[in-house]
């Protein structure tokens, strides 16, 4: 279980021991940690709070540390432990995959409210200018006022495995109209354990193109060329940022990305309704759903309205017939290039 912590308060006549309370409500932790995050470090920059996931569920609190690596922090209030760890884990698998434009995003939309803009934060906070490549790794971290023992094993476990996971749990006191708060860290930092997960990098149209030719699979190696080829010639050719090799197709007119490619053969389509913007009309965006529904690459029964960002495609390039892949270069030219 988490130490409990007490406090006295030194008099001339001795020790008068704090009254401890809780932080009666979630929101008003948040508050707090919204307010001055140095509560936990001073090595974060809150970026976004209350942040939706493609999940349809939101992170309370998402931060940048000061190598530009993103900080995930889930409040544990009322939640069963095997519920935090799973959504801090879910939410985890999200961020990962957010590019360096995504948590530009993500960070100019929250901080613009308040009069200014992620890199000029960034600036003020860490007193150099923001990474250019942001996002590389992540932590997360679960705040609480206490912590069961279940999920101080769990976390432990991951720490140990080299995922960068932590807990910090905090006590509040009060001495008359005073109000103090104490924070231990479950895991110091000193023992925290470095993760050994690959580095995320640019895969360049260069870069791709020498990771197609180790593909051994001839048909993948050469509907992945013909697919890079063909988004080359048309313009719409995007880099990704990510551990393992893969590009995007931009919609020509928006620059905003549709469909990542993965070297394995599979395809992620961003159709849904986050995505909106990426699209020049909700026309454009419903028909390209609507085509990928006729090829059979996702459900006949999905609603793009329902879904936050995208969908993994029901197929893979090799799993498409000749005649099914030559469509599928139809319905990417009718629905990303410009007429």
């Amino acid at each position: 279980m988490s130490k409990q912590i007490r406090m006295w308060k030194i008099t001339g006549k001795g020790f008068n021991e704090l009254e401890r309370g809780s932080v009666e409500q979630e929101k008003k932790l948040h508050d707090w940690l919204e307010g001055d995050i140095s509560l936990i470090s001073n090595d974060l920059l809150v970026i976004g709070r209350e942040v939706l996931t493609a999940f349809n569920k939101y992170i309370d609190l998402l931060c940048l540390d000061g190598d530009g690596n993103t900080v995930i922090i889930e409040l544990k209030k009322d939640k069963a432990p095997r519920d935090v760890i799973a959504q801090i884990l879910e939410y985890a698998s999200w961020v990962d995959d957010l590019t360096p434009k995504d948590i530009l995003e993500i960070g100019n939309e929250y901080l613009q409210k308040k009069g200014i803009t992620l890199e000029e934060a960034f600036q003020q906070k860490f007193e150099k200018p923001l990474p250019e490549i942001l996002n590389n790794s992540h932590k997360m971290l679960i705040v609480a006022s206490e912590l069961d023992a279940q999920t101080e094993r769990v976390v432990n476990y991951l720490s140990q495995h080299s995922i960068d996971i932590n807990a910090v749990t905090f006590s509040y006191f009060r001495d008359g109209e005073n109000e103090y708060v104490a924070r231990v860290l479950l895991i110091p930092e000193s023992m925290v354990i470095e993760s050994s997960k690959k580095v995320k990098r640019w895969w360049t149209a260069e870069l791709i193109r020498e990771q197609i030719d180790n593909v051994s699979d001839e048909k993948l190696k050469t509907r992945l060329s013909e697919i890079l080829n063909f988004a080359l010639e048309k313009h719409i050719f995007a880099e990704s940022v990510s551990k393992d090799p893969q590009f995007s197709l931009s919609v020509q007119s928006t620059g905003g990305k549709a469909l990542a490619i993965l070297l394995d053969g599979r395809l992620y389509a961003y159709f849904g309704l986050i995505e909106a913007k990426k699209y020049p009309t909700e026309e454009a965006r419903k028909g390209f759903i609507n085509d990928l529904k006729r090829l059979n690459l996702s459900p006949q029964n999905i609603d793009p309205d329902e879904v936050k960002s995208g969908r993994f495609l029901e197929r893979g390039l090799t799993d498409l017939t000749d005649d099914e892949f030559n469509e599928f270069l139809k319905i990417l030219e009718r629905n990303l290039v410009s007429k």
